[in-house]
Protein backbone atom coordinates (compact mmCIF):
# COMPACT_ATOMS: atom_id res chain seq x y z
CA UNK A 1 0.00 0.00 0.00
CA UNK A 2 1.30 3.30 -1.18
CA UNK A 3 -0.53 6.62 -0.01
CA UNK A 4 -1.08 9.66 -2.43
CA UNK A 5 -2.03 7.14 -4.77
CA UNK A 6 -2.39 9.63 -7.72
CA UNK A 7 1.29 11.03 -7.43
CA UNK A 8 2.27 7.73 -7.00
CA UNK A 9 0.49 6.51 -10.48
CA UNK A 10 1.23 9.65 -12.61
CA UNK A 11 4.57 11.19 -10.89
CA UNK A 12 6.49 8.08 -10.21
CA UNK A 13 5.34 5.71 -12.64
CA UNK A 14 5.22 3.00 -10.03
CA UNK A 15 2.76 0.57 -11.59
CA UNK A 16 5.39 0.57 -14.56
CA UNK A 17 8.26 0.54 -11.87
CA UNK A 18 6.55 -2.48 -10.22
CA UNK A 19 5.61 -4.44 -13.27
CA UNK A 20 9.51 -4.54 -14.24
CA UNK A 21 10.50 -5.58 -11.03
CA UNK A 22 8.48 -8.68 -11.21
CA UNK A 23 9.53 -8.83 -14.81
CA UNK A 24 12.97 -9.28 -13.96
CA UNK A 25 11.91 -11.63 -10.88
CA UNK A 26 13.52 -9.15 -8.32
CA UNK A 27 10.30 -8.95 -6.07
CA UNK A 28 7.36 -11.39 -5.41
CA UNK A 29 4.21 -11.10 -6.85
CA UNK A 30 1.71 -8.72 -5.57
CA UNK A 31 -1.59 -6.73 -5.45
CA UNK A 32 -0.43 -3.20 -4.75
CA UNK A 33 -3.13 -0.48 -2.95
CA UNK A 34 -2.83 2.76 -4.02
CA UNK A 35 -5.32 4.87 -1.75
CA UNK A 36 -5.33 8.77 -3.04
CA UNK A 37 -5.48 11.26 -0.70
CA UNK A 38 -8.53 13.77 -2.34
CA UNK A 39 -8.09 17.51 -1.28
CA UNK A 40 -5.10 18.91 0.13
CA UNK A 41 -7.18 19.39 3.49
CA UNK A 42 -7.95 16.09 3.79
CA UNK A 43 -4.45 15.23 3.44
CA UNK A 44 -3.03 16.92 5.88
CA UNK A 45 -5.64 15.90 7.98
CA UNK A 46 -5.67 11.76 7.14
CA UNK A 47 -1.75 11.28 7.07
CA UNK A 48 -0.80 13.22 10.13
CA UNK A 49 -0.66 10.49 12.64
CA UNK A 50 -5.02 10.41 12.17
CA UNK A 51 -6.71 7.35 14.14
CA UNK A 52 -9.63 6.90 12.16
CA UNK A 53 -8.03 6.42 9.18
CA UNK A 54 -5.38 4.17 10.07
CA UNK A 55 -9.18 1.80 11.73
CA UNK A 56 -10.35 2.67 7.89
CA UNK A 57 -7.26 1.43 6.31
CA UNK A 58 -7.61 -1.81 8.49
CA UNK A 59 -10.98 -2.72 9.05
CA UNK A 60 -12.79 -1.39 5.47
CA UNK A 61 -10.24 -0.72 2.84
CA UNK A 62 -8.09 -3.79 3.33
CA UNK A 63 -10.99 -6.43 4.05
CA UNK A 64 -12.57 -5.00 0.46
CA UNK A 65 -9.75 -5.17 -1.21
CA UNK A 66 -9.79 -8.82 0.02
CA UNK A 67 -13.17 -8.97 -1.51
CA UNK A 68 -11.86 -8.16 -4.59
CA UNK A 69 -8.78 -10.14 -4.95
CA UNK A 70 -6.66 -13.31 -2.92
CA UNK A 71 -3.40 -11.93 -1.57
CA UNK A 72 -1.77 -12.52 1.55
CA UNK A 73 -2.21 -11.68 5.20
CA UNK A 74 0.71 -12.14 6.72
CA UNK A 75 1.58 -9.02 7.84
CA UNK A 76 5.91 -10.14 7.27
CA UNK A 77 4.94 -9.50 3.13
CA UNK A 78 2.99 -6.70 3.80
CA UNK A 79 3.95 -3.02 3.12
CA UNK A 80 2.70 0.58 3.61
CA UNK A 81 4.89 3.13 1.68
CA UNK A 82 4.53 6.90 1.25
CA UNK A 83 6.24 10.49 1.13
CA UNK A 84 6.79 13.37 2.75
CA UNK A 85 3.56 13.32 5.09
CA UNK A 86 2.80 9.97 3.95
CA UNK A 87 5.92 8.51 4.86
CA UNK A 88 4.86 10.12 8.51
CA UNK A 89 1.50 8.00 7.98
CA UNK A 90 3.10 5.04 6.76
CA UNK A 91 5.26 5.10 10.04
CA UNK A 92 2.05 5.49 12.41
CA UNK A 93 -0.04 2.90 10.43
CA UNK A 94 2.58 0.40 11.37
CA UNK A 95 3.00 1.25 14.38
CA UNK A 96 -0.95 1.64 14.90
CA UNK A 97 -1.58 -2.01 13.73
CA UNK A 98 1.78 -4.43 13.38
CA UNK A 99 -0.34 -7.06 13.28
CA UNK A 100 -1.23 -6.45 9.53
CA UNK A 101 1.55 -4.05 8.30
CA UNK A 102 5.47 -5.46 8.78
CA UNK A 103 7.00 -3.20 6.48
CA UNK A 104 7.34 0.58 6.21
CA UNK A 105 9.00 2.13 3.42
CA UNK A 106 9.04 6.21 3.69
CA UNK A 107 10.58 8.16 1.45
CA UNK A 108 11.62 11.41 3.06
CA UNK A 109 9.02 11.02 6.01
CA UNK A 110 7.63 14.77 7.45
CA UNK A 111 8.49 13.54 11.49
CA UNK A 112 9.08 16.98 12.51
CA UNK A 113 5.09 17.21 12.61
CA UNK A 114 3.70 18.15 15.77
CA UNK A 115 -0.26 18.55 16.65
CA UNK A 116 -1.70 21.88 16.42
CA UNK A 117 -1.10 23.38 19.67
CA UNK A 118 0.86 20.55 21.40
CA UNK A 119 4.29 21.56 22.96
CA UNK A 120 6.90 19.29 21.67
CA UNK A 121 7.99 18.20 18.18
CA UNK A 122 8.79 15.30 16.43
CA UNK A 123 5.29 13.57 18.26
CA UNK A 124 5.74 10.14 16.26
CA UNK A 125 9.57 9.71 17.10
CA UNK A 126 8.24 10.07 20.84
CA UNK A 127 5.71 7.77 20.39
CA UNK A 128 8.44 4.79 19.01
CA UNK A 129 10.73 5.79 21.85
CA UNK A 130 8.01 5.47 24.56
CA UNK A 131 6.26 2.53 23.09
CA UNK A 132 7.52 -1.71 23.16
CA UNK A 133 9.13 -2.57 20.04
CA UNK A 134 6.74 -4.01 16.90
CA UNK A 135 7.92 -6.61 14.89
CA UNK A 136 8.40 -4.05 11.79
CA UNK A 137 11.15 -3.48 9.52
CA UNK A 138 12.05 -0.40 8.08
CA UNK A 139 13.25 1.40 4.70
CA UNK A 140 13.70 5.40 5.38
CA UNK A 141 15.85 7.90 3.12
CA UNK A 142 15.71 11.54 3.09
CA UNK A 143 17.24 14.19 0.88
CA UNK A 144 20.69 15.56 1.87
CA UNK A 145 19.42 18.69 0.31
CA UNK A 146 16.61 19.16 3.14
CA UNK A 147 17.67 21.62 5.56
CA UNK A 148 16.38 24.35 5.25
CA UNK A 149 13.88 25.92 7.78
CA UNK A 150 12.31 23.81 9.99
CA UNK A 151 8.58 23.50 9.22
CA UNK A 152 7.42 23.97 12.86
CA UNK A 153 9.78 27.76 14.37
CA UNK A 154 12.83 26.09 16.61
CA UNK A 155 11.95 22.78 15.65
CA UNK A 156 14.26 20.14 13.61
CA UNK A 157 14.48 20.32 10.13
CA UNK A 158 12.94 17.38 7.63
CA UNK A 159 16.84 15.47 7.46
CA UNK A 160 17.36 15.88 11.09
CA UNK A 161 13.92 15.09 12.24
CA UNK A 162 14.46 11.14 9.84
CA UNK A 163 17.56 11.52 11.35
CA UNK A 164 16.20 10.91 14.63
CA UNK A 165 13.68 8.85 14.03
CA UNK A 166 16.60 6.49 12.57
CA UNK A 167 18.15 6.72 15.77
CA UNK A 168 15.69 6.07 17.76
CA UNK A 169 14.50 3.04 16.01
CA UNK A 170 18.09 1.56 16.05
CA UNK A 171 18.30 2.20 19.73
CA UNK A 172 15.12 0.05 20.37
CA UNK A 173 16.61 -2.83 17.73
CA UNK A 174 14.84 -2.60 14.32
CA UNK A 175 15.62 -3.19 11.34
CA UNK A 176 16.25 0.10 9.53
CA UNK A 177 17.46 0.78 6.03
CA UNK A 178 18.51 4.56 6.09
CA UNK A 179 20.11 6.40 2.74
CA UNK A 180 20.30 9.99 2.26
CA UNK A 181 19.77 10.52 -1.49
CA UNK A 182 21.59 13.69 -2.68
CA UNK A 183 18.72 15.89 -3.54
CA UNK A 184 15.25 17.57 -2.37
CA UNK A 185 11.83 17.04 -1.68
CA UNK A 186 10.81 16.36 -4.76
CA UNK A 187 9.05 12.91 -6.65
CA UNK A 188 11.79 12.91 -9.16
CA UNK A 189 13.86 11.47 -6.34
CA UNK A 190 11.00 9.49 -4.75
CA UNK A 191 11.05 7.66 -8.24
CA UNK A 192 14.66 6.51 -8.30
CA UNK A 193 14.21 4.86 -4.39
CA UNK A 194 11.40 3.76 -4.76
CA UNK A 195 12.49 0.62 -5.60
CA UNK A 196 15.89 1.14 -3.42
CA UNK A 197 13.52 0.80 -0.43
CA UNK A 198 11.01 -2.45 -1.90
CA UNK A 199 14.57 -4.54 -2.55
CA UNK A 200 16.28 -3.81 0.42
CA UNK A 201 13.04 -4.48 2.75
CA UNK A 202 13.72 -8.06 0.58
CA UNK A 203 16.42 -7.96 0.46
CA UNK A 204 17.73 -11.73 1.81
CA UNK A 205 14.18 -12.88 2.14
CA UNK A 206 13.11 -16.33 -0.10
CA UNK A 207 9.57 -15.46 -0.85
CA UNK A 208 8.80 -18.09 -3.60
CA UNK A 209 8.42 -21.17 -0.50
CA UNK A 210 6.63 -17.99 1.73
CA UNK A 211 4.13 -16.88 -0.76
CA UNK A 212 3.52 -20.49 -2.01
CA UNK A 213 4.12 -19.47 -5.10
Amino acid sequence: MAFDGSAYTHEISAPALLDNLLADGRIPPFVAILPDSGTAEMRNRELACHAPFAEFLVGELLPWARQKVHFTDDPRWTFVAGSSYGGLASSYVALQHPEVFGNVLSQSGSYWWVPEGAPEDERLTRQYALAPRKPLRFYMDVGALETGNAMIEGGPDQRLSNRHLRDVLQAKGYPVHYTEYSGGHDYIWWQGTLADGLLALLKGRRWKASLGG
